[in-house]
């Protein structure tokens, strides 16, 4: 193979506008944007209504137990204080019954976790998803051919940052949506 066929080639895998170009085509250009996923993330108002729900969903069973920890917390201590002037047999049972108690007290408190834990997922894959069809759905609008994330680069001008548009499309959606809690976003198809 040829010097200049060699180079031809490795033209031609690394940009084929560039070779396209050099035979006297038209120029090829590419839109990039970069978004930051975090920060959609924190501030779409689907992120919020989904923090509402688990909050309205966990809130009075978190108040429960919240409640009753502290019920024995002060049955604990008033154990110890009469410790010494009850009977031993009545001191044993009741000591037994207190720590049934708080092994079954322990036992809701990580169901509830885990149960809370399992929602989040749930609620953020949701959201994710969400997120990334809005990108598209702006990428698409916007004639963008590349998003990239903010981990994704080094350092990008605010001109390219498509965060706030994405933001205000997700913003829209949501305003729309009949029932906050039922957003689907439909992304157009290129």
């Amino acid at each position: 193979m040829s010097l200049l066929a060699g180079a031809v080639l490795v033209l031609s895998l690394a940009s084929p506008a560039a070779v396209a170009a050099g035979q006297g085509a038209a120029t090829v250009s590419y839109r990039f944007a970069v978004v930051n996923m975090s920060d959609i993330l924190k501030r779409s108002p689907q992120s919020a209504a989904e923090s509402r729900l688990l909050t309205e969903k966990y809130s009075s069973q978190e108040k429960t137990l919240a409640e009753e920890q502290e019920r024995l917390k002060q049955e604990k201590d008033e154990l110890q204080a009469m410790a010494e002037t009850l009977p031993e047999r009545e001191r044993v049972q009741r000591e037994s019954e207190l720590r049934i108690r708080e092994r079954t007290y322990s036992r809701k408190f990580e169901d509830l976790r885990e149960n809370l834990r399992l929602d989040k997922d749930t609620a953020l894959e949701r959201l994710q998803r969400q997120v990334a069809e809005a990108i598209d759905a702006v990428r698409v609008r916007e004639g963008i051919d590349i998003v990239f994330k903010e981990t994704d680069f080094i350092v990008a001008s605010e001109r390219v940052n498509m965060t706030e548009k994405v933001l205000d499309y997700l913003r829209e959606q949501f305003e729309s949506a009949p029932d906050a809690n039922d957003v689907v976003i439909t992304a157009p198809q290129n």
